[in-house]
């Protein structure tokens, strides 16, 4: 099977089994019929970070997942408050405490401080973060979801690269973080795998990897960040002068700011497009699909919804989910703008590659263009 011709990435959860969530080398069992059969009403909340609830990325995709546990158990009740600073991280995570919320869900590895002292305080209240894996916890209360999506970007990479008209194309950052740049990095990475396997010089803006590899921990290099995940005027005009550089396809890894870039796009008009993040670009944003040429997804709403389902069921365990490849924690999806056949066969190739560890996606493996 083609990996545009799989299901999106919210769906993921269920082909897990029985709704089980896969947590690294644990699994916490949340069948079907434990969740409907809660008799009790339980409060799932989440907690966003400065993006909104509607960013079209990884807050909304997390606030997707929550919905998608109360479709799935009409006893969860769900709700969210929005932080609009980072002042706002700690008010909104002890309101929700002083609710009574079964678990609280926090978006961002900028919420990590906040979230470990919340959990350390209150031993007994169940927690889960998106995108972070906070090191200072005394108590097993917290779910670290994490994602490998180097491992996707990588396929976003070499997808690209074999599209770009110009030979250039570009990326930027919100901030400079492990799970922003590991993005950036297997994006790199597979361009530069495209120029080894095809004897071409497609040349990568906006980051050069560091020597050594990459992980969820440590993922550094230099490059261009905007600073935050709101400013789309500076993803506009960012984008912009990557066009004027050359580029073609630029991959904004920014949550919200990346609407400034698919502004600059039309602004930019026929020929240039850009590769979305986190959440499928043809779901979230719907009337800018064909800017799109793919999205480097991520699994936020099943992981999100598995977690919640398996607190509501009493069968909450802390610890960490890494969405890969394999489990179909990441995954490159195809957007508005048509790929041949033959390119979506090579690179569902290279994804069986990167799953049997046959293919690197670290970009230090392949000379830099």
């Amino acid at each position: 099977m083609n990996m545009g011709e799989k299901k999106a990435v919210r769906h993921i959860g269920t082909l897990l089994g029985t709704a089980s969530l896969i947590l690294g080398t644990l699994t916490l069992g949340v069948a079907a019929t434990s969740s409907a059969a809660t008799a009790k009403s339980f409060k799932a909340c989440v907690v966003t970070d400065t993006g909104g609830i509607n960013d079209r990325s990884f807050n909304a995709s997390a606030w997707k997942g929550m919905q998608d546990a109360h479709a799935k158990n009409k006893n969860i009740q769900i709700s969210y408050l929005s932080s609009t600073s980072a002042a706002d991280y700690v008010p909104n995570i002890n309101t929700f405490i002083h609710k009574g919320c079964g678990i609280i869900v926090t978006v961002g590895f900028l919420m990590d401080s906040a979230t470990q002292a919340a959990a350390n305080a209150h031993p007994s209240q169940k927690f889960a973060i998106v995108d972070d894996a906070p090191l200072g916890l005394k108590y097993h209360n917290v779910l670290a979801l994490q994602y490998e999506t180097d491992q996707a970007a990588f396929l976003g990479g070499y997808l690209a690269a074999a599209s770009t008209k110009t030979g250039t194309v570009a990326t930027y950052g919100g901030m400079q973080f492990p799970s922003v740049t590991m993005y950036m990095n297997g994006f790199v990475a597979g361009v530069r795998y495209y120029n080894k396997v095809k004897g071409a010089a497609v040349k990568v803006l906006g980051w050069t990897p560091a020597k050594g590899t990459c992980s969820l921990a440590k993922c550094d290099g230099t490059g261009t960040f905007v600073g935050n995940f709101t400013d789309q005027t500076a993803g506009k005009t960012l984008t912009a002068g990557d066009f004027s550089a050359g580029a073609d396809i630029v991959f904004p890894v920014a949550g919200s700011v990346g609407l400034g870039s698919v502004a600059a796009a039309q602004q930019a008009g026929a020929g240039h497009s850009i590769m979305w993040v986190d959440s499928n670009g043809c779901i979230s944003d719907k009337a800018d699909c064909s800017w799109f040429i793919g999205t480097v997804a991520k699994g936020v709403e099943p992981s999100v919804r598995d977690a919640v389902l398996a607190a509501a069921a009493g069968k909450f365990k802390g610890g960490t989910y890494l969405g890969t490849l394999k489990n179909q924690g990441t995954a490159l999806e195809y957007g508005g703008i048509s790929v041949p056949s033959s390119l979506k066969s090579t690179i569902a190739g290279i994804a069986r590659g990167i799953i049997a560890g046959s293919i690197s996606v670290n970009p230090n493996k392949y000379p830099a263009s």
